[in-house]
């Protein structure tokens, strides 16, 4: 249980308090730009404010947080409006809530560029900007680079235990950053982002070990760690006698309070309260439990600098507060979005005010904060809400802007893979219901959601049945779990089931026809099943519009189209994925597949060029893409350049083990080189492989053939 009861008695004890406004260093207000305090912002990711000791004395894992905070200004009660990423940083960076600035989620959504960011308010004072991220939710693409001299966002100096192109450890991060710092002439504001905390749960050695039973405590301490060699350095160098240091998270992790694994579906404390610590310099340690949120930070920026504060900003300077001051309370508005444009699930919105939280969703919750911070008594059953839902309705009607729709993006397959990599839903928006019931509730849902993961993992365990049956109870009860069907759709197809996969599939469009993923699915499905026509038929029927504006979907359309033997149509179907994601190597392969079909049937060196472009392109884009190098060989093999074809093909092999059909095109390659071992051991290889039980008699006739002349000549 977390109460300010116990967080008061564990600041008290042994630290001195002062309302002295100069021990504070709340009287140097720089009269002088030039002069001013630098402006270090800290935001580490998924971070539990009662896992720093100060905070929660039961989890001692953060001494560096902790010394930091013991001369710093420490808020117990501060709060994120959002609990994802991308949107809790634009609420820190732009001084408003979603509902001013549209962005509602990590996908399908882009921070606008006429919002003025803090990193611009800063430079246009003067100050040289850098960044520096941890994880790809905060890319450049999603707008947050505005004002930045340097953002850096490569997320490719991680480790083994880090998928490149998605996250970097604490360390790396630290390291560019202070890179940037040295010799970097005052003023400066730097923003520092670690994501360490964030699922996956990967912490470093000796972290690993020593929280091998909870290794997102892990992840806090190592990053703790990085945390001290960063304050260290601020110390030896002087820089903490003229910084104003800004320490928070951006939102919490659930770790399975609530029925929630992790971050995204629900607006409990445990993933909307965070840490928040100011440290001026010459400042002495003070504690104040008054409500504050991740808005207050830009115009508490501006007041301690001294530079004007932006009008449109939503938040309160806490100036007042940190000279021990009081301020009047404001209620603070949250929202959690990320399934009700992933899912089609209810929307969740509240406030906070005072010792009151109210969550606005089909099914209402009310909590009286001083007494349950935890929200385990929900006190909204038989209670008349409608003075709450005026007030949240007065709320968002204050804080809104007619332009945040204009936040919406379309995503790429990069964006959704990533994104997906780290747990989040990532779908494409789909239309939205106006009205919702208990049925659609997050609270409901959820644990079905949950119950669907846990059934495809049953049936990766080989406990296939037990999955299967548990993902058709919950489609026979008939609940919005987009998951259910695209799970039972992935073990009917892993069995060799397509008629039933495509089945569930088309049953799930039925009952959710808003869900495009299904769409999708269902696609792809009758694809992968041989059903061609149906694929293209659904496709130009269904009209979904985010198919406009998915790569991946018309790739598999040009497949169809090529399999229907309309070479002309798929052309133009590959070339229309190209032009919506040019990063996407999928259909670069496709053409040059095609082309090297075109090639064999016409001789025409000119398809023979252009199709070793293409499969050029998909390479560059994705360098362990075997496929790519497979039909770059094979287009060689056409062409008779053996030579080159054999060094692509093995290439082939090593990134994709199972290419089977590169074993048959090496083993004719080093024939017709004269190379009979190799050819021979080729042809063997490729005659004990899956695929060669595919061969009709006539294929099989003429390999054995091939065997035979190795052995006689």
């Amino acid at each position: 249980m977390r109460s300010n009861k116990s967080l008061t008695f564990v600041f008290m004890i042994g630290l001195v308090f002062s309302s002295n406004v100069s021990a504070l260093g709340l009287t140097t207000r720089p009269q002088n730009r030039k002069a001013g305090l630098n402006v270090l912002l800290i935001t580490i990711d998924t971070l539990r404010a009662d896992r720093i000791g100060l905070y929660n004395p039961r989890h001692p894992m953060t001494p560096s947080i902790d010394r930091f905070a013991a001369d710093s200004i420490v808020f117990t009660r501060a709060f994120s409006h959002t609990s994802t990423t991308l949107p809790s940083h634009a609420n820190i960076l732009l001084g408003t809530t979603p509902s001013y600035h549209g962005v509602h989620d990590n996908a399908n959504f882009v921070v606008r560029e006429d919002l003025l960011t803090l990193a611009e308010h800063l430079k246009s004072c003067g100050y040289s900007t850098g960044a520096f991220l941890g994880g790809f939710p905060l890319d450049a693409r999603f707008g947050l680079g505005q004002g930045f001299d340097v953002y850096d966002d490569h997320f490719t100096q991680g480790d083994p235990g880090i998928e490149q192109g998605r996250e970097r450890r604490a360390q790396a991060v630290l390291d560019s950053a202070l890179s940037w710092l040295k010799g970097r002439k005052s003023p400066w504001f730097l923003w520092i982002h670690c994501f360490d905390p964030h699922d996956p749960y990967t912490p470093p050695e000796p972290y690993r070990s020593q929280y091998a039973k909870n290794p997102y405590d892990g992840e806090v301490a190592y990053t703790d760690s990085v945390m001290g060699a960063l304050f260290r350095y601020l110390g030896e160098t002087g820089l903490l006698s003229s910084t104003f240091i800004v320490f928070t998270g951006d939102h919490g992790e659930s770790l399975g309070e609530h029925g929630e694994k992790t971050h995204g579906y629900l607006a409990y404390n445990s993933t909307i309260w965070i840490p928040l610590i100011l440290r001026l310099p010459g400042g002495e340690h003070h504690v104040v439990e008054q409500n504050v949120s991740h808005i207050d930070i830009f115009p508490t920026v501006c007041d301690v600098l001294g530079i004007k504060t932006p009008a449109f900003l939503q938040g309160t300077s806490l100036l007042p507060l940190l000279k021990g001051k009081g301020l009047e309370e404001k209620p603070i508005f949250f929202e959690s979005l990320s399934p009700y444009y992933n899912m089609g699930w209810a929307p969740i919105t509240g406030f906070i005010f005072k010792n009151e939280k109210f969550i606005d969703s089909p099914i209402p919750e009310l909590y009286d904060l001083s007494k349950d911070f935890d929200e385990r008594k929900n006190l909204a059953e038989g209670r008349n809400l409608n003075d709450f839902r005026d007030e949240l309705g007065r709320i968002l009607r204050r804080q809104s802007s007619e332009e945040s729709s204009k936040a919406g993006q379309k995503m790429d397959r990069e964006t959704q893979q990533k994104l997906m990599s780290l747990g989040y839903l990532a779908s494409r928006q789909g239309g939205k219901k106006a009205a919702f019931n208990t049925d659609n509730d997050v609270k409901v849902l959820l644990p079905l959601h949950n119950k669907c993961m846990e059934a495809l993992d049953l049936f990766r365990a080989g406990k296939e049945r037990e999955g299967a049956e548990t993902l058709k109870e919950i489609i026979t009860a008939g609940k919005p779990v987009s998951t259910a069907y695209v799970n039972l759709a992935a073990v009917y197809k892993r069995q060799g089931r397509w008629p039933d996969a495509i089945s569930v599939l088309k049953m799930g469009l039925a009952n959710l026809p808003d869900v495009y993923d299904l769409f999708a699915q269902y696609i792809t499905c009758l694809y992968e099943a041989g059903r061609f026509d149906e694929a293209l038929q659904a496709f130009e029927t269904m009209g979904y519009p985010q198919a406009q504006s998915d790569p991946v979907i018309w790739n598999y359309v040009g497949l169809s189209y090529w399999k229907k033997g309309n070479a002309a149509k798929a052309q133009q179907s590959y070339e229309k994925s190209i032009a919506i994601d040019k990063k996407f190597a999928v259909p670069y392969n496709s053409l040059g597949s095609l082309l090297t079909f075109q090639f064999k049937s016409t001789n025409d060196p000119a398809s023979y060029r252009k199709a070793i472009e293409y499969y050029g392109q998909a390479i560059a884009l994705d360098p362990s893409y075997g496929e790519a190098f497979h039909g770059l060989g094979v287009a060689h093999f056409q062409a008779k350049n053996y030579e080159k074809a054999i060094v692509c093909l093995k290439k082939a092999l090593d990134l994709e083990p199972d290419l089977d059909e590169a074993l048959y095109f090496l083993g004719v390659a080093y024939l017709m080189r004269g190379e009979n071992v190799p050819a021979y051991q080729y042809f063997m290889k490729y005659k004990s492989s899956p695929s060669y039980g595919l061969l009709s008699d006539t294929e099989k006739a003429r390999l054995d053939s091939y065997i035979a002349k190795c052995k006689r000549d």
